[in-house]
């Protein structure tokens, strides 16, 4: 079940939306609301929580961006719906699940909303920075500097190349979409590139380990022993599949 926000600032065409998502998501919606301006917007997601984000970019001549920055840093996903294209790669790479030009239709709606599911990003828009919410701070993490994702229980923890942990307010499972092919969740705990992995240590007994370049040793569930070995052998087949 999803709790939606439109952030739209032209009524029908923000109408005309949450009629097409409500024809698409059927009984899967809880709520479904439109907000027309960025200050009612930022004032609504502070009051609260929601599931999906469906965002336009040029909000009574304000730029969503600062919307949209903020949006990314929380557990929700957030799909940009705007005329803007020129920002669509930027959009992308702080982390929106799919950018939509108007004019829109019901299938591209769809299929946005297939990416969900998704076991990893859209070919070519995956994310290059993750922004990241402390206290009423952004602080914004070059995805290329954290070595690996860690599971902690709705959240996620990044371990940076600088030996920092930072807390981020979207769980791994949320993150699977974000990222490109070449992430694979190897354990329940731990999704990590396969190119920051050294080694894949079988040491019987269902214990196995990777090691990274960086030094750590983490666990690898005997559920994708197989299919990591393989993806290490021949190249990158990412899987985003529970283990």
């Amino acid at each position: 079940m999803m709790r939606i926000l439109i952030v739209e600032d032209e009524r029908p065409t923000a109408e005309d939306i949450k009629l097409l998502v409500s024809q698409i998501l059927k009984n899967e919606i809880t709520s479904l609301h439109i907000e027309t301006t960025l200050n009612s917007a930022m004032y609504y997601l502070r009051e609260n929580p929601i599931d999906l984000l469906l965002l336009d970019l040029n909000l009574n001549s304000k730029d969503g961006f600062q919307l949209l920055k903020q949006a990314v840093s929380q557990s929700f996903h957030t799909i940009v719906i705007s005329a803007n294209i020129n920002r669509a790669i930027e959009a992308f790479e702080y982390g929106v699940l799919d950018f939509i030009p108007k004019p829109y239709n019901t299938e591209r709606l769809r299929t946005a909303f297939e990416r969900l599911k998704s076991s990893h990003a859209i070919d070519g828009h995956s994310i290059k920075y993750l922004s990241v919410k402390t206290g009423n701070e952004v602080r914004v993490f070059p995805v290329e500097e954290i070595k690996y994702f860690k599971a902690a229980n709705i959240y996620s923890e990044l371990y940076l190349s600088n030996g920092h942990v930072v807390i981020y307010d979207k769980p791994i499972k949320k993150l699977i979409p974000l990222l490109p092919s070449n992430y694979m969740r190897i354990h329940k705990s731990y999704l990590v590139a396969l190119e920051k992995i050294k080694s894949l240590q079988m040491l019987g007994g269902g214990k196995n380990h990777v090691l990274l370049f960086s030094g750590e040793c983490l666990p690898v569930s005997r559920k994708i022993i197989k299919r990591l070995k393989i993806s290490l052998e021949s190249g990158f087949n990412n899987s985003g599949e529970d283990v």
